[in-house]
């Protein structure tokens, strides 16, 4: 969600805006200076730092033009934020409070502290649930839904899945893999013999699946490692591969079943189409939304934005 990327954006920005302003106080820049004004509500050049300083810290050979374009781009985003927010509280829409700490919690344990980010986050949660509520103007018809899927059949392509099962047989320690090898081939030759897959995966294996005997569930090719993807799809339904040596063991494989690659039919990918395509229209009553913002709202842009990138920050 790009409102969510902006709050933690400002959070990472705070520590090296506030190096920055004693250097822009001594050339006599006020570095809270009100930047845009809209519907009476400012926004300051502080919090367009503050989008900008994550892009700019990543790319600093940015050239001077392509400074200020970035800085004017941050500040029209920040701009249709405040927009958005003033919609969003004019509808009477509002946040719970346990989703707001909640929010706070999840960025928080990304390594960046939100807790002084409060207000900005509700607010980005109340865009959020602005845009979320717009309901798409009209039906999807059967005749567009069959167009999309005819200009977008690869999409519908479904790949071919294998059904995996396996047992497996870690080292109790790093010296112990020849211990782990002896005690696979133990087990591979006793599924050889015709013992139960499923009870020797319950009763031996260390896996996560051991207790639903061994059964990992569909992969596509190119899901696992690469020595069992291979294995994988080399083997025939039913058949066993030789233990495939893992970090901290061996792997024994069965491939249980096999679903051949096959192209959706327009019903079976109806109910995803339709999804899509309202999706879009959601996003189309967005931007009308925005637009209609804009075209009403009372926007002062103040010609405060830097005249050459400054230094590059540090790592």
């Amino acid at each position: 969600m790009r409102s969510v990327w902006l709050a933690m954006a400002l959070a990472a920005a705070g520590g090296a805006r506030a190096a920055e302003e004693p250097a822009e106080r001594e050339r006599g820049i006020v570095a809270n200076a009100i930047v845009a004004v809209v519907n009476n509500e400012a926004i300051t050049k502080l919090e367009v730092d503050g989008l900008v300083v994550k892009l700019y810290r990543e790319t600093p050979s940015l050239t001077p033009d392509e400074y200020r374009a970035t800085w004017e781009r941050a500040r029209e985003a920040l701009i249709e934020e405040r927009l958005l927010v003033q919609e969003a509280r004019r509808r009477k829409l509002a946040v719970p409070p346990e989703e707001v700490n909640a929010e706070v919690e999840r960025i928080e344990k990304a390594g960046i502290k939100a807790e002084n980010l409060r207000d900005m986050i509700r607010d980005n949660l109340l865009v959020a649930r602005l845009l979320g509520s717009l309901q798409s103007p009209r039906a999807v018809s059967p005749e567009e839904v069959a167009d999309y899927y005819e200009k977008h059949r690869e999409e519908f392509l479904l790949r071919e899945q294998r059904q995996v099962l396996l047992i497996e047989v870690r080292a109790p320690d790093p010296g112990g893999k020849p211990a782990a090898r002896k005690a696979a081939d133990e087990i591979l030759e006793a599924l050889k013999k015709g013992e139960d897959f499923a009870l020797l995966a319950k009763r031996h294996s260390k896996g996560p699946a051991a207790d639903k005997g061994g059964d990992q569930s569909w992969f596509n090719k190119g899901a696992l490692t690469p020595k069992l993807d291979e294995a994988v799809f080399r083997l025939k339904v039913g058949e066993l591969a030789e233990p495939i040596e893992s970090d901290d063991g061996f792997l024994i494989v069965k491939v249980a079943a096999v679903r051949p690659a096959s192209q959706q039919t327009l019903a079976e990918a109806r109910p995803a189409i339709e999804r899509r395509l309202q999706a879009e229209l959601r996003q189309e009553r967005g931007r009308q939304l925005l637009k209609r913002l804009r075209d009403e709202a009372s926007i002062l842009r103040l010609d405060f934005f830097p005249k050459d990138a400054p230094t590059p920050p540090s790592k």
